[in-house]
């Protein structure tokens, strides 16, 4: 009798739960994706990683990898800058834990790269760096998105 069994179309009465769990599964991760939370929560599982793998400690106790790559400090510091501005703590967060260096406070960095060009303080350093990178090549002034536009 139609109607019986739950309303459910004919290809779905014939599978088996397992079938059917692996369907839901396949449908939630699709739609996390689609919105943006997958993103999110594989970014927070690495962090809990490295959270664990090493401890609370603060990334800056973190002792270097013999064949660690020695980063200029400069270039830390505009990411972290990037990644803070952004609000991606959780990417920050695995990037200093894996950097061997200490990023140098905003303001140390604006006035380090004020000497080679002006900065704005409403948007990221990178960003304005990029886009004073951009100007002087083309000669055309780039204009950067405000926050309101993220």
């Amino acid at each position: 009798r139609p109607g019986l069994e739950g309303g459910l179309p004919p290809s779905r009465m014939a599978q088996t739960p397992g079938q059917n769990m692996i369907e839901i599964k396949g449908d939630v991760a699709h739609r996390l994706e689609a919105n943006g939370a997958l993103d999110q929560i594989r970014a927070q599982m690495r962090a809990s990683v490295y959270r664990a793998l090493l401890g609370d400690q603060d990334s800056s106790e973190t002792a270097p990898q013999e064949d660690a790559v020695e980063v200029p400090v400069p270039m830390v510091s505009l990411v972290t800058d990037f990644l803070e501005h952004w609000d991606l703590s959780m990417t920050k967060e695995v990037f200093l834990r894996e950097t061997s260096q200490k990023p140098i406070a905003r303001d140390d960095l604006v006035n380090e790269l004020a000497t080679l060009m002006p900065l704005p303080a409403n948007q990221a350093v990178l960003e304005q760096v990029l886009a004073a990178a951009r100007q002087r090549r083309s000669g055309v002034p780039e204009v950067i998105p405000e926050e309101s536009q993220r």
